[in-house]
């Protein structure tokens, strides 16, 4: 949702509808002290200009910035139903970055209190309050603020103070969090997150939970003369070439668009960060459609080492972002390194491998072969006539571990390509799933090729108490054919 100022607009309401923008969020305290009565009668979309869903902000960044307002939650919440926002937020007290534990505290038992009251005095009439959901750095007010917003009965949550955060590159709190917001309420609440629209968070921010997001940014750093991209910041006066085909920047260059007379200099550079934002938008919209949004989510944080620090809280959020992730998807799986490990795809299907059960009592450990489904691998077809129906195939893959050969049809391991290299990076996993299958089973001897450095390694590290048997001498013949070709 872009921001949209109720006096000084950098764009047109128009172009933003034109553009592909749903929904806009603007500022009920800026229209009150600007407006006043005239907004309450016409309506904040007729004040604006924007024939579209319309969110409306009480102030809480405005006391963020200030320290206090001139006006109360009461009175903030009843302007609000006045002007007619689809969606409106009660003031709230933003606890920002830094503030000590104590002090948050306070500022969330009065968010909690007025939220409670304005919910309470809000005549529903097709009108959508937001709970405001604070706490800062300290996860455990964040968790406590969204679940006792959610038992009030607000049907949207909004979670407030991440600009401080992403000023600070504090990209890893971010995502802690929304991750501790997002565990408190129930999946099926929709939650905004409040001033994080740059192309840089979206997909991070879309992975964790969150369902829309507003920014101002695309104005605010037009003003500094700074350009967004896909993968960051540019100051306009450093670069020399465009990649972008948006109105503003084809048939420009940099040196062009920076001698524009500085009206119009802020428009068309505010109008292109509108576009890259658009863009990164569609672009996240698509990858879930693909079922790709893990992909693009960890291609995006390699874009900033600060920002990369968030993937070790996507690896520990892993579960909780699994619940809705599609079990299949019409895409193969795309796997690279030890992070992919934690995509919600592998763990599922590592979970269910660990339930396995087969009355076999051998083992037989092999390379998992580059046909889907590996049933249908003629190397395969040849192992399963020579060790007959007794032993059981385990094929070993470097992220999904050890997969019976009866489950190798099923997603991800029917339908996924993964990078060659990362046996290194894996090997504990790898063991940690054939150590799994022995546990949930009754067998006795483990059947591998010990021509093969790679498994004979991972045979060798298991525990004393099973037998070890080499492959049978025409197989291992076999696999040394099939090795050189």
């Amino acid at each position: 949702m872009p921001v949209v100022h109720p006096v000084k607009q950098a764009i047109p309401p128009k172009t933003l509808k034109d553009m592909g923008f749903e929904m806009v969020i603007t500022n009920a305290y800026i229209t009150m002290r600007n407006h006043g009565e005239e907004a309450a009668k016409r309506g904040i979309h007729d004040i604006i200009g924007f024939d579209g869903a319309v969110m409306t902000d009480s102030g809480g960044y405005q006391v963020l910035e200030y320290g206090g307002l001139d006006t109360t939650p009461e009175e903030m919440a009843h302007y609000e139903r006045q002007i007619g926002s689809d969606i409106a937020i009660p003031l709230d007290k933003p606890t920002g970055f830094g503030l000590p534990r104590r002090i948050a505290a306070g500022y969330v038992r009065q968010t909690l209190a007025d939220s409670r009251a304005t919910l309470e005095a809000a005549d529903i009439d097709g009108q959508l309050w937001a709970g405001p959901i604070q706490g800062g750095e300290h996860l455990g007010l964040v968790a406590r603020s969204a679940r006792e917003l959610a038992k009030m009965g607000f049907p949207v949550m909004a979670l407030g103070s991440p600009v401080e955060f992403m000023e600070q590159y504090e990209y890893a709190r971010l995502a802690q969090m929304i991750t501790a917001a997002r565990r408190a309420i129930p999946p099926s609440l929709p939650l905004h997150l409040f001033g994080s629209g740059h192309p840089l968070t979206i997909s991070l921010s879309v992975a964790l939970g969150c369902d829309t997001f507003d920014s101002a940014s695309y104005a605010l750093y037009a003003r500094h003369g700074r350009y967004i991209s896909e993968d960051g910041t540019r100051r306009l006066e450093e670069m020399a070439h465009f990649s972008c085909l948006c109105p503003a920047c084809s048939g420009r260059t940099p040196p062009e668009l920076g001698a524009e007379e500085p009206g119009e200099r802020y428009r068309l550079l505010s109008l292109h960060n509108l576009y890259a934002i658009k863009a990164e938008v569609d672009r996240v919209a698509e990858s879930v459609s693909e079922g790709r949004l893990w992909e693009y989510t960890i291609k995006k944080l390699r874009a900033h080492p600060r920002l990369y620090e968030a993937l070790a809280v996507l690896r520990d959020g892993a579960d909780h972002i699994s619940y809705g992730t599609p079990r299949f998807k019409p895409k193969a799986a795309l796997l690279f390194g030890a992070e992919d490990l934690w995509r919600p795809e592998v763990r599922a299907y590592c979970q269910m491998v660990r339930r396995f059960k087969t009355p076999k009592k051998s083992l037989c450990l092999v390379r998992e072969p580059t046909m889907r489904p590996a049933y249908l691998d003629g190397g395969i077809i040849r192992l399963e006539d020579i060790l007959g129906p007794g032993v059981q195939i385990c094929l070993l893959s470097a992220h999904l571990g050890a997969v019976p050969l009866e489950l190798s049809d099923i997603y991800p391991a029917a339908h996924h390509l993964a990078a060659a290299g990362a046996e290194n990076q894996t090997r504990d996993h790898v063991l940690g799933t054939i150590q799994g299958i022995i546990d949930g089973n009754a067998f006795e001897q483990v059947v591998y090729d010990r021509s093969d450095p790679y498994i004979a390694g991972l045979v060798r590290r298991l525990p004393r108490g099973i037998a070890r048997a080499p492959l049978p001498k025409k197989k291992r013949k076999k696999r040394a054919e099939q090795k050189r070709s």
